[in-house]
């Protein structure tokens, strides 16, 4: 017997599929007294995956299978090569798997005749013949009936274990995921991040999906339009990817993003979560394209914070004033009943270019959205001091919206 290993990748969604096609075709070789070939499967890893066009995409975890066992012999011969005769007179050479290097090359270098059998010596019609080789170099195309009664060799034996190449050459990704994509792909979270940030810098800012009423495609849809969307236009993706500020921001969103992992905000937890990770799952990029507009808050909040270390009382009691200010904080309060109607109080929070925060305790339908710039108009009513920021209360506020914040 000469030993034979055959070692190939699949996916490692399709691990049990190959354990279970390994049983059956040795099960098969048995009933034909062909021993056994051993399957070995390494522990799953992560391997590049291209489109049809080559393009890098993702990863998607994967295994190593290795194939090892005895190439059936007898008597000096091996079956080292199935030929397959087409009507324009073409043969396919489908070599044995895990030959020696001198088997393949001879069966490599072997001219068939098609219609040719040296077993029985009758000239008919073939759709397939066999090429046997001799220890002694003696070569010899074979009919399937004449396989086991010139060699000794069962062919339904050795049919059983040629599944064992195909198994090598199998397309795994026939039944594709959604989109002809595999479901288990998977995608670097700071490819992800990278994208997103040259998307937005590129937009001017982040649009949520519930934003789509503004007819601005959501950031999310065009990072998924990135890496899915095999009609978007090349040229659209080489402007993102010369962004290079862009690997910079993801860097920063994402230690951003880890630091939350553990936190009471459910959002940060989930997003640190999926940022741990190198890769993350096609479903979760919407969360995770989500961190850099968290990433953004935190830092307006952030240097809000720290201007508002110089805000000084702004006006005198009664004093009509007029600032341009960004919207930097808006919590819903208890509202107030009237009777059997009740009304609605918010507490708005403004900040000058100067650092100076204003308080409005709003009852108005309308009030601006954290992080809009305004034109706030509004009478001092009062001064105080929060923690040690000095704050300017106003009443009677008119807000003239000036535009969505620049990224």
């Amino acid at each position: 017997m000469t030993s034979a290993a055959m070692q190939f990748s699949v996916p490692a969604t399709a691990e049990s599929h190959v354990r279970r096609l390994v049983e059956a075709a040795n099960a098969r070789a048995a009933v034909h007294h062909l021993s056994a070939y051993a399957l070995d499967v390494s522990e799953p890893f992560l391997s590049d995956y291209r489109d049809v066009d080559g393009r890098l995409i993702g990863q998607r975890p994967t295994v190593t299978v290795t194939i090892a066992g005895d190439v059936p012999r007898h008597d000096g011969w091996t079956v080292v090569a199935r030929l397959d005769h087409d009507d324009e007179g073409e043969t396919i050479t489908s070599l044995f798997p895990g030959l020696s290097e001198r088997d393949a090359e001879a069966a490599s270098r072997y001219r068939a005749v098609a219609n040719l059998c040296h077993g029985c010596a009758v000239a008919r019609h073939r759709t397939a013949t066999y090429l046997a080789r001799h220890e002694s170099g003696e070569m010899a195309q074979l009919g399937t009936t004449c396989v086991e009664p010139y060699t000794g060799l069962p062919i339904k034996g050795l049919e059983a274990l040629w599944r064992f190449g195909r198994l090598k050459d199998a397309d795994w990704d026939e039944d594709g995921g959604e989109g002809g994509y595999p479901a288990d792909l998977r995608v670097a979270v700071l490819e992800v991040l990278r994208v997103t940030a040259a998307i937005v810098k590129a937009e001017g800012r982040f649009y949520a999906r519930s934003e789509e009423w503004t007819h601005a495609m959501p950031t999310a849809d065009g990072v998924e339009a990135y890496f899915f969307d095999r009609k978007a236009p090349q040229e659209w993706r080489d402007g993102l990817d010369a962004d290079q500020d862009a690997p910079r921001t993801a860097a920063a969103v994402r230690a951003w993003a880890v630091e939350g992992y553990g936190s009471l905000s459910d959002y940060r937890h989930k997003v640190g979560q999926l940022t741990k990770d190198e890769t993350v799952a096609p479903r979760h990029l919407p969360t995770l394209v989500s961190a850099i507009a968290g990433w953004r808050r935190d830092q307006g909040r952030e240097a809000a914070e720290q201007a508002a270390r110089s805000s000084r009382p702004q006006g005198a009691v009664g004093e009509r004033l007029t600032r341009n200010a960004t919207v930097t904080t808006v919590i819903e309060l208890e509202g107030r009943t009237y009777g059997y109607q009740s009304q609605r109080r918010r507490l708005v929070k403004f900040q000058d270019g100067d650092g100076n925060v204003f308080i409005w305790f709003s009852s108005a339908a309308d009030v601006p959205d954290q992080g809009d710039e305004v034109e706030l108009t509004g009478t001092v009513k009062d001064h105080g001091v929060y923690g040690e920021t000095a704050q300017t209360f106003l009443t009677r506020c008119r807000v003239a919206e000036r535009g969505p914040v620049a990224a």
